[in-house]
C-alpha cells in the first residue's frame, strides 16, 4: 500500500506541473526572479505588444509547460515548476489579405534556464537571422524554379525587383528591394531569402552568360502564362515550408 501511495503523489506531482497558466504581476525589472520566467514583448517599432502569449516548455518533462500573456505595458511573469529545465518562446498569429500567418518572436537569449528564473525578452522582428540554434530567417522565402524550356542555368545572375503593394504584415511601409538568390552550394542557392512578410509586384532582369535582358515570371506551380510581372502573396503552410511563395522564370 506503501508504494501505491508514493506512486499516486508522484503522479499528482507530474499532473501538477503539465500545462500551467500564469497571469500574476509584470515587473519591468531585468534581474532574475527565482521561481519565475519574466520579461517584455515588444513589437516591430518598440512598442509594447500586449496579449502575446509566452510559453514556457519543460524540457525534463515531455508535454509540460506553462503559459503566461503580456499586459498593456507588454511585460509578464510565469511561475516555474518545482522540477526541470526550461526555454521560453513566443509567437503570434496575424490575418493579412485573406491569410493567417503563425509568427515566432526573437528571443533577446536563447538558451535554456533553471528553477532559480531567468528573463527573457521578445521582439517581432520582419527580418533577420533566427538564434543560431534555431536557423532560417525571421523574413519569408520566394523559391526560384527555371522554366523547363529556358536556357539560363546561372539563375544567380538574375536580379529580382520587389515592389511593395500596401502596407506590410505590421502596417508599415516596405521598400522596395532588389535581389538575388544565393550562391551556388550553398544553403540559399535558388531561394530569394529574408523579406519582409507583405505584397510584392515582382519583376527580374538577367545578365549573364546567355545574355542580357527582361524576363518573365509565373507562380510556378499554377498554369498562367508568363507574364513580364506578377503579385506575390506567401503561402502560410506548405509541404515545403511556411511563409514562402514559390515562382518560375523564362526567357
Amino acid at each position: 500500500m506503501r508504494r501505491v501511495s508514493i506512486l499516486m503523489q508522484c503522479i499528482f506531482v507530474l499532473l501538477a506541473v503539465a500545462c500551467t497558466e500564469t497571469d500574476g504581476p509584470s515587473p519591468d525589472g531585468s534581474a532574475p526572479e527565482e521561481g519565475y520566467t519574466t520579461g517584455k514583448v515588444i513589437n516591430t517599432d518598440g512598442s509594447p505588444m500586449p496579449g502575446v502569449k509566452v510559453v514556457v516548455d519543460n524540457t525534463m518533462i515531455y508535454a509540460s509547460y506553462s503559459i503566461g500573456t503580456s499586459d498593456e505595458k507588454g511585460n509578464y511573469k510565469i511561475q516555474l515548476p518545482k522540477v526541470g529545465t526550461f526555454m521560453a518562446s513566443a509567437h503570434i498569429t496575424r490575418k493579412y489579405n485573406g491569410r493567417e500567418y503563425e509568427l515566432d518572436l526573437d528571443p533577446d537569449v536563447y538558451e535554456e534556464f533553471s528553477i532559480n528564473g531567468a528573463v527573457r525578452n521578445f521582439q517581432w522582428k520582419l527580418t533577420g537571422k533566427r538564434p543560431v540554434e534555431a536557423q532560417g530567417y525571421y523574413g519569408v522565402t520566394i523559391e526560384v524554379n527555371k522554366a523547363i524550356m529556358s536556357s539560363i542555368y546561372d539563375s544567380e545572375n538574375i536580379e529580382f525587383t520587389l515592389v511593395p503593394v500596401g502596407d506590410l504584415i505590421d502596417g508599415s511601409k516596405g521598400k522596395t528591394l532588389k535581389m538575388k538568390h544565393g550562391e551556388p552550394f550553398t544553403s540559399d542557392y535558388g531561394k530569394l531569402v529574408d523579406i519582409p512578410l507583405g505584397r510584392y509586384k515582382m519583376t527580374a532582369y538577367y545578365n549573364g552568360e546567355a545574355g542580357k535582358g527582361p524576363l518573365k515570371l509565373r507562380k510556378h506551380f499554377s498554369e498562367d502564362e508568363y507574364e513580364d510581372e506578377i503579385i506575390i502573396d506567401f503561402e502560410p503552410q506548405t509541404m515545403w515550408g511556411d511563409n514562402i511563395a514559390f515562382v518560375s522564370y523564362s526567357e
